[in-house]
């Protein structure tokens, strides 16, 4: 007999009382299996940095048949759910996930989330305000999840009042899987015309095809570090905390590392790409879906390769590189605009390559910082005040190392200068180089 559909349910945990009882009687139908129930939810209580919890969000939300988040201005205040949600939506882009938003208590989506707005949901209300009403609700949403494609379940028939079935989600083109064969050649003289006019230099270093990216120089100076909800009151509670930071000068990318970059330490390494690997006339696309781990390969193979300080920003240094010294929320300034970055927001739901939004760079002319891919920081996560002595800067340390930036498929939010994540895999994770001594 086919299995029910399997769901995970994102809430925020200040909505327990409903939350708690809606996946109860959720569980009393699909199944409740123990240690795999058929609907899942984070039960740790809440996320906090340094835990390896959302290696296991992630993993749900990808397995299940649907997601499923109950609406509520609590649940779109909390960081957490939000990262649920836009995680879900990628894979609703990439792979056509099921979602379903369950309007529990009026609220509207900040602009900045429109799309989660067009997305068929259905209503729930409060059995403490009347338990007819709820568990008519709750039937209804059942229906909508034994519809799921694939399930093999056939529910009966909907009734008149059942509200009608979603439209079928159109999914993106699926990414090229992996593949275990050589990445395409780069020769230095051919790098593309496109890398080569946005400043990229291809150059042979003992026999070796290597790309060195065009840099941009932060002089040396304070800055004012993290946020403030007076000037930001988006801005989540990892990130409150405003102190003046000395950062020595250094030398940071314009761009991401793109794919041809990292095309030629495959070459030489002989290291396969942790997921995919594009066609060849995606050379100036930035690399995502790279761990940690591969970001700092990367780096210690192009300082060895070119007798450089090649490598990873701090969390500070890139902070800086992002929006200067006047404490700015984005790159460009404090309003958001969606035509200088690639977000949800009126992107086109995938990567772009480099350099696509000029007008977002930043004020030391650094581009690509807002959207498009996560960029990985040398910095583990932890909690502010930031202090590069206290432990956080030992690239030898195990923990969650901290994403910057956003990606394509992130709402605004996660695009602000100042935003901070912590993982050590993270979907659409790249990097882009930094050069000079780590003081």
């Amino acid at each position: 007999m086919p299995n029910n559909p399997t769901v995970f349910v994102s809430h925020s945990h200040l909505d327990n009382t409903f939350g708690l009882r809606l996946i109860a009687d959720l569980r009393a139908k699909l199944g409740n299996t123990p240690g795999n129930p058929e609907v899942w939810y984070d039960i740790s209580g809440g996320l906090h940095g340094g835990d390896e919890w959302w290696r296991e969000i992630v993993r749900q939300i990808t397995a299940r048949d649907v997601f499923m988040v109950i609406l509520s201005p609590n649940a779109l205040s909390s960081k957490w759910v939000v990262e649920e949600m836009e995680h879900a939506y990628y894979l609703k882009v990439t792979q056509g996930k099921r979602l379903l938003p369950i309007r529990y208590q009026p609220c509207d989506f900040p602009a900045d989330m429109g799309h989660w707005g067009r997305i068929h949901g259905l209503p729930c209300r409060d059995p403490q305000h009347d338990e007819q009403d709820y568990r008519q609700d709750v039937a209804a949403i059942l229906a909508d999840i034994l519809r799921t494609p694939g399930s093999g379940i056939q529910p009966p028939a909907p009734q008149p009042s059942t509200p009608p079935p979603p439209q079928p989600v159109r999914a993106a083109p699926a990414r090229v899987p992996p593949i275990h064969t050589p990445p395409p050649s780069i020769s230095p003289d051919h790098i593309s015309q496109r890398l080569a006019s946005l400043g990229f230099v291809g150059q042979v270093l003992n026999g070796v095809e290597v790309i060195i990216p065009p840099l941009c120089v932060v002089p040396a100076g304070p800055f004012p570090m993290g946020s403030d909800k007076r000037r930001d009151p988006r801005a989540p509670d990892d990130e409150l905390w405003k102190g003046d930071i000395y950062v020595s000068a250094y030398e940071i990318g314009k761009y991401p590392i793109t794919i041809a970059e990292y095309a030629c330490f495959q070459r030489a390494t002989g290291k396969q790409p942790s997921t995919w690997r594009p066609p060849s006339d995606t050379l100036d696309l930035p690399v995502d879906n790279a761990t940690w781990q591969d970001a700092v390969a990367y780096m210690d193979w192009l300082a060895t390769t070119t007798n450089q300080p090649w490598r990873l920003p701090t969390e500070a240094e890139w902070e800086k590189a992002a929006r200067g010294t006047d404490g700015r929320i984005y790159p460009w300034g404090d309003q958001w605009d969606k035509t200088r970055a690639n977000t949800s927001d009126g992107g086109p739901k995938h990567t772009t390559p480099v350099g696509s939004y000029p007008s977002g760079e930043s004020p030391y002319h650094a581009q690509d910082m807002a959207g498009n891919v996560w960029e990985w920081c040398s910095s583990l996560y932890k909690p502010y005040p930031y202090n590069q002595n206290d432990g956080r800067e030992n690239i030898n340390s195990t923990g969650n190392r901290v994403l910057r930036g956003g990606a394509w498929f992130n709402h605004p939010l996660g695009a602000r200068a100042a935003s901070r994540y912590g993982h050590l895999w993270y979907v659409d994770g790249g990097f882009r180089a930094c050069r000079g001594r780590q003081a």
